[in-house]
């Protein structure tokens, strides 16, 4: 399920950027060995035990870590990609908007992470990024025999959730699901290279190179926001034995 993964697009993006912290392209050394150990597949925790920061039982291998909700690291990793999106958008005289309340009234929703004015068809378009992994147990089998499928089932839940009560209200709904190994659906990166494009005909920049530093930046943002979350839930003790297991 990992290797069908890391075979999508742009799942190694981070992996080819030269880095340089004045663009918001720099891993630290330490963030980068738990980055690699996570990708490979190979142990990130010496040990397993309870999770740090919910208590839940914590495998070696991060899975659990990647997705745990305690605390307030999974939502910063949502924010910077958020944020790296409506820069962008902004950048490129788009006049987005960031978090718009009262998109559907009679609820307190907020089914756009930014609210792009007249992006699609002329219609304001509200894109909502997600993050997933492909690797709990639950979706492990189609993980395997489907690439791609996590971000496909998120895609579909999202547009469940949000696309009828958007498109009644004329707004365009559009997910933007990206696996915690890297790859972005089918659809999220289409819209991400039309961002880019747009910034690069409000900068003058190359079309080519707008699209690459867009997509390496939410790569190192994502790689950023999934070490914070590995490192900060380092099991301190390891879980006791069960059934008199020695």
């Amino acid at each position: 399920a990992r290797m069908a993964s890391l075979g999508l697009d742009h799942a190694g993006d981070w992996l080819n950027v030269i880095p340089s912290p004045v663009l918001g392209l720099h891993i630290r050394p330490q963030e980068f060995r738990y980055s690699v150990l996570y990708r490979i597949g190979a142990p990130v925790f010496p040990t397993t035990g309870p999770c740090p920061a919910c208590t839940k039982p914590s495998d070696v291998f991060g899975d659990h870590a990647i997705v745990c909700g305690s605390h307030g690291e999974r939502i910063a990793r949502h924010n910077q990609l958020r944020d790296a999106i409506y820069q962008v958008a902004a950048s490129s005289n788009l006049a987005p908007r960031k978090e718009e309340n009262a998109l559907l009234p009679g609820t307190s929703a907020r089914p756009a992470d930014v609210l792009i004015p007249h992006w699609s068809g002329g219609r304001d378009t509200g894109v909502d990024v997600t993050v997933v992994s492909p690797l709990l147990t639950d979706r492990l089998d189609m993980s395997v025999t489907t690439p791609g499928h996590t971000l496909t089932v998120a895609f579909n839940d999202k547009c469940r959730d949000y696309l009828a009560a958007c498109e009644s209200e004329g707004i365009t709904f559009l997910p933007l699901p990206v696996e915690t190994l890297g790859a972005w659906h089918k659809k999220a990166a289409e819209q991400l290279r039309k961002l880019a494009r747009a910034q690069a005909r409000s900068t003058g920049k190359e079309e080519d190179e707008s699209i690459r530093h867009l997509f390496q930046r939410l790569s190192v943002l994502l790689v950023k926001g999934n070490a914070a979350l590995l490192l900060n839930r380092i099991p301190s003790f390891p879980l006791p034995p069960v059934d008199g297991d020695l």
